[in-house]
């Protein structure tokens, strides 16, 4: 799924529409999971507006190293490389917070570890790292809602007892 996005972004930038490669490749980060090529492609983008510092977030995520890639990644660890864990995580978009550093490319995560990341990225209340889907967001909201509707029924059900006890 994500070569035809690429190419599609890639003939605009050759168009020289730089605003509406981004805006696919924005929109296909939402949908797909953690692709680097993704990645690379949005940073490319990003570099040829002139925007470095987030033309660096997209690069280091790449996890490619090439030297016109080098200034931006520096540009951006340079300014956030000091953070928590926790704070930092912030700075990655959603479909690329992944549970453990393994699981990013070797570039990524090796300096993810120098700035401090457990193997297991837990936040500081000790609960672990893990994205939930809107499936699982669904049906957390379901949950609620038919819980609070049963409450209210219960509620509604011992007033209406009262009045019919009391009358």
């Amino acid at each position: 799924m994500t070569k035809p996005i690429v190419d599609k972004a890639r003939r605009e930038v050759d168009q020289g529409n730089l605003w509406r490669a981004k805006e696919i490749l924005q929109g296909a980060m939402r949908r797909e999971s953690y692709d680097v090529e993704l990645f690379e492609m949005m940073g490319m983008v990003l570099l040829r507006m002139g925007d470095l510092p987030e033309a660096g977030r997209f690069l280091f995520l790449s996890g490619v190293r090439r030297p016109e890639y080098l200034e931006a990644i520096e540009i951006f660890l340079s300014r956030h490389r000091r953070k928590k864990p926790d704070e930092f995580v912030q700075l990655v978009p959603r479909k690329a917070r992944l549970r453990t550093v393994s699981e990013y490319p070797d570039e990524v995560a090796q300096v993810l570890r120098e700035i401090g990341f457990p193997e297991i990225f837990t936040f500081e209340n000790g609960r672990v790292y893990s994205e939930q889907s809107w499936k699982e967001r669904v049906g957390w909201i379901a949950c609620g809602t038919i819980a609070l509707v049963i409450l209210a029924l219960i509620i509604l059900g011992v007033i209406k007892l009262r009045e019919i006890i009391g009358a």
